[in-house]
């Protein structure tokens, strides 16, 4: 039942940002504003790529709060390498002593 949740969360959470940045965008090309001194066919570029990216930002962000073992997923190999790389370091090493033979 939770994976249905996290869906419908997801997919509202994500036309509701596309629906808000294609207002703006309409906004936008009727009105002829700019931001950032752009002209307006490049400021409704960057509208849509900010819409974008927060609709994958908040995606993102509805999985990571709502499942831990997506969390795990994303983060665990992380500290896998990092516990790897610790027990390498503190195993004791063994010196290799060269016998001169006479």
């Amino acid at each position: 039942m939770t994976t249905a949740y996290i869906i419908l969360a997801i997919l509202m959470t994500g036309g509701t940002i596309s629906t808000l940045g294609d207002r703006l965008k309409r906004k936008i090309r009727k009105e002829r504003l700019s931001l950032f001194n752009l002209r307006p066919k490049h400021t409704i570029s960057l509208v849509a790529m900010l819409t974008g990216m927060s609709i994958s930002a908040s995606t993102l962000l509805i999985l990571f709060t709502m499942d831990q073992d997506v969390r795990q997923a994303v983060f665990q190999p992380e500290i896998q390498s990092k516990s790897e790389q610790l027990t390498t370091v503190n195993q004791p090493q063994v010196e290799i002593k060269q016998v001169s033979e006479s």
